[in-house]
């Protein structure tokens, strides 16, 4: 096989560019406030301050953006983003803060651009470790499936956030399936590669944990084809344990501190062992009803991911084991297509497991080695898909593209009408609560800042930062800081999707959603609908 790749790698750059360009020229056509998306807009600006602060004051503040997923990626490009806009480290100043936030959207742009930039890196990995083994089509065809398989894809870069690594982290792991696939002396170099590439791709978040495990998976199976003896298998096998965990525990101790690494820990372990979102669920470690609410979901999402993933990456297995029992030829092609189908199969069982839309997007990014390791399957056995196969590869991209599109637009669209309406709903607020003493309560997840700012606080995890909001918002509070105030709340600013109807904040058993102390409407408060939201003053 050549590896000269001075003729292809325009291709490689171009399909880079083209991508580097799209996120941000969706966030022009349909703009939207840094408030109204998602949790990962305010997860990431507190990764951001807690990293400025860190290096300001020179202390290892406790991270608590790292301590779920754990996202170690996704907070230093976040601080990428806030450095970008001006604000490398924290000041003295106790308005520091307060100015960050003025100019939060200039932060919102630059981690949109770098996200593209992420996703743009990841496809020129792939498509220069592709074009080594397939034709420019097959790669810009998996390109293709990746972007249009799942409304997430995209959504998560208009949206940065730990699964804008997905496609970055799958060509790395299919640079290094190569590699495994064509080491032939067994060398401890690709091994330690392997290892520490499932560390990073674990780092990124638990359910990129099958990256490691098909690595693992793919390395033990070269050692059977190669018959090294046992001795050298053994010590192969030990080296890549020993790295995939001293990277994890030198990242854990080093960057998430030592406390957040035990919660980290933890939670993980609390995912695995239950079953549902985060492991809450009932129902053990896997529960039958929430496998039969992700087969529900998935066609309502259009999340075709999954069932590509689920099928393809079987049909990889089965198709790669034959292939290897066809003798020493025949492996780099088992290798690779074996390698890719665990990865298709294992992402989308894990998904499965707690099923979400937005997980979806790391199930797709494993959709491009899966057409590569099919490729060369269908190579090794003498098949030519020709002009045929390509029609229909391309007719199921568009059937595919004519359901996911529109499902994308809609939800940009919906975040781009929310920003205006909110933005009037909030000028009524004031304009309601004129003379009101009290503290106004703004609950999740209400698009505006008062509500996102104790998020970030919360998660930003500083001392100080967690003073200057405070004492600049006197009058104001999240539901996730409400314990810093000792004043009686007078109103509360409730988020219509999660309370829809008048009929259902009076009968929440709790309207401040994230409040440690449930709150419900009483007789004699009043109760005001807006557009994006309700209003209830206490009597």
């Amino acid at each position: 096989m050549s590896f000269d790749l001075h003729r292809r790698w325009p291709w490689s750059l171009g399909f880079a560019i083209l991508f580097l360009s799209l996120p941000p020229i969706l966030f022009a056509l349909y703009p939207s406030s840094f408030w109204a998306n998602t949790d990962y807009e305010p997860l990431g600006l507190a990764d951001a301050l807690n990293l400025a602060y860190r290096l300001a004051d020179r202390q290892m503040y406790p991270a608590r953006g790292m301590m779920d997923h754990p996202g170690v990626p996704f907070y230093f490009m976040s601080w990428l983003a806030l450095a970008l806009a001006g604000y490398p480290t924290a000041t003295s100043d106790p308005g520091f803060f307060a100015t960050v936030i003025a100019n939060v959207e200039r932060f919102h742009q630059n981690a949109i651009w770098l996200g593209a930039l992420v996703g743009a890196i990841g496809i020129y990995v792939f498509a220069r470790t592709a074009q080594k083994l397939a034709p420019a089509g097959v790669v810009a065809l998996g390109l293709i499936v990746w972007l249009v398989s799942t409304p997430a894809v995209l959504l998560m870069f208009l949206s940065p956030s730990i699964d804008s690594f997905a496609i970055f982290i799958n060509a790395l792991f299919l640079a290094v399936l190569v590699r495994i696939a064509y080491d032939r002396d067994l060398l401890m170099g690709v091994t330690a590669l392997s290892a520490a590439t499932g560390a990073f791709a674990y780092l990124n978040k638990l359910s990129y944990i099958y990256v490691a495990l098909a690595l693992a998976a793919t390395g033990i199976l070269n050692l059977i084809f190669r018959k090294p003896g046992w001795m050298r298998a053994g010590r192969l096998c030990i080296l890549f344990g020993a790295i995939f965990f001293l990277v994890v525990l030198a990242v854990g101790f080093a960057i998430i501190g030592r406390e957040g690494f035990h919660d980290l820990y933890q939670f993980h372990k609390s995912i695995f062992r239950g079953s549902g979102m985060y492991g809450t669920g009932q129902g053990g470690m896997v529960s039958s009803e929430a496998l039969w609410r992700a087969v529900a979901a998935i066609p309502a999402d259009r999340a075709y991911a999954m069932v590509l993933a689920l099928c393809g990456g079987a049909i990889l297995i089965a198709g790669g084991l034959a292939t290897g029992l066809r003798g020493a030829p025949h492996f780099p092609a088992a290798i690779i297509s074996i390698g890719a189908g665990f990865a298709c199969s294992l992402s989308a069982i894990i998904v499965m497991k707690h099923y979400a839309l937005h997980y979806t997007a790391g199930v797709a990014a494993t959709l491009p080695a899966g057409m590569v390791g099919g490729y060369l399957l269908l190579k090794d056995w003498g098949f030519r898909p020709g002009a045929s196969g390509a029609v229909l590869a391309i007719v199921v991209s568009l059937l595919m593209a004519t359901q996911t599109m529109p499902a994308l637009i809609s939800v940009l669209a919906s975040r781009s009408s929310t920003t205006e309406l909110a933005k009037a709903d909030y000028e009524d607020i004031h304009t309601h609560l004129a003379g009101e003493k009290r503290v106004v309560e703004f609950v999740y997840r209400v698009p505006f800042a008062d509500f996102g700012e104790g998020f970030v606080v919360t998660y930003g995890s500083v001392p100080r930062l967690t003073e200057a909001y405070r004492r600049s918002r006197p009058n104001v509070v999240s539901s996730m800081t409400v314990d810093l105030v000792d004043r009686e709340v007078g109103a509360f600013v409730l988020d219509k999707g999660y309370f829809p109807t008048a009929e259902s904040i009076r009968t929440a058993p709790n309207i401040a959603l994230l409040a440690s102390k449930p709150i419900t409407m009483q007789d004699g408060d009043r109760l005001i609908e807006l557009r994006t939201t309700f209003l209830v003053i206490r009597r």
